[in-house]
């Protein structure tokens, strides 16, 4: 069994979600507790990548994955899109209105070479 395979005392894998949820602190904490621990890797550069499997084998020796996104063509609204969105939302959002300025951003755009 794959668990046993790579030392996990449970058969539990830790998802891996992407965005900053899964900390090195969590994947140690899941990998240390017996389960697989999973870096959410998505959303990230090389670097911040390669930061997050460094700080994370300095909290655990067990093991632990990393879960990349699978290659694909992000396509982004335009800001035009996006302002009549912000507007059609913003009718039903008295008490906290969406910021009229907010965008979305090209971190998305990190390549799955580089992650690798």
């Amino acid at each position: 069994m794959i668990f046993k395979q790579l030392g996990a005392r449970y058969p539990i894998f830790q998802a891996g979600m992407a965005g900053g949820l899964t900390t090195p602190e969590l994947v140690a904490a899941v990998s240390n507790f017996g389960a697989i621990g999973s870096i959410g890797a998505g959303y990230m550069t090389a670097e911040e990548l390669k930061k997050a499997v460094k700080n994370t084998k300095t909290l655990t020796d067990k093991s632990f994955g990393v879960n990349l996104f699978i290659p694909e063509e992000v396509t982004f609204p335009k800001v035009e899109e996006i302002q009549q969105m912000i507007s059609f939302l913003n009718q039903y959002s008295h008490e906290s209105p969406i910021p009229s300025n907010w965008t979305f951003t090209d971190k998305g755009k990190v390549t799955f070479e580089e992650q690798l």
